[in-house]
């Protein structure tokens, strides 16, 4: 939080449209290289009073763009009294090392992935459920982050038949401008998936970005939440 406006990430999302002013409302509130003690605290100095979380967090994380917040309230997270706190700063401690997606580590076992295969009319589908145990909708953060789901089906020899990309964060269209399509929390989201006639292997993972744009551009942070792969039952199989 301390270089929220001059990190590599931040810097390349905000040129890219077009370097708005507001952004600095939450990245640089006050001028600095990002979010310093008042901007939290208060101005009146110390001893700085203890800042009301989550109302404090609102100022940023539910400004434009920003959902983090929104989608916190009404999680199981909430409903089991946690606040951000809880995740994003080390148990028991009084400092300000906060943590966050780009810890490395932090993500780690933040996600699964389940796969139930269907029969239908048409041959099948593979069900993909993903669920995740963050207090707020995944991605958190601003619209350049994004999670993908990837999923490719290959023939019993291992050929690929088919490739496809789920992208989950917020959109963007000219007719419509900016739409959200986060993982909520405590829910998770089924993506189904047609079966090819010769699948015999699916395989699926979820990716976290930080950097916008799609897949083919370099993004040196991401990281690979969940990997699986799975046979997929034959016809005779899925009709018993």
């Amino acid at each position: 939080m301390a270089v929220a406006a001059r990190t590599e990430t931040f810097l390349d999302e905000w040129r890219r449209k077009g370097e708005p002013e507001a952004c600095l409302g939450c990245h640089s509130p006050s001028g600095a290289d990002g979010v310093i003690c008042t901007d939290c605290h208060g101005a009146n100095g110390h001893p700085y009073p203890v800042p009301q979380v989550p109302r404090v967090c609102a100022r940023c994380h539910d400004a434009p763009g920003e959902i983090t917040l929104q989608g916190f309230l009404d999680s199981p997270a909430a409903r089991r009294g946690e606040d951000c706190l809880t995740c994003h700063l080390e148990e028991g401690g009084n400092s300000h090392d906060f943590r966050g997606p780009t810890r490395p580590g932090f993500l780690q076992g933040i996600a699964t992935l389940r796969v139930a295969f269907r029969r239908d009319a048409e041959g099948g589908s593979a069900l993909l459920q993903i669920r995740h145990r963050a207090g707020h909708a995944l991605p958190g953060g601003t619209t350049g982050r994004s999670v993908w789901l990837l999923v490719e089906q290959r023939d019993t020899q291992g050929r690929k038949l088919d490739s496809r990309r789920y992208r989950f964060g917020w959109l963007h269209s000219a007719s419509a401008g900016w739409r959200q399509n986060t993982l909520p929390p405590g829910t998770g989201r089924v993506v189904e998936v047609p079966l090819h006639e010769a699948a015999g292997m699916i395989r699926a993972k979820l990716v976290y970005r930080f950097r916008a744009g799609g897949l083919d551009e370099v993004d040196p942070e991401q990281v690979v939440l969940v990997e699986m792969a799975r046979s997929v039952p034959t016809r005779a199989e899925r009709e018993r």
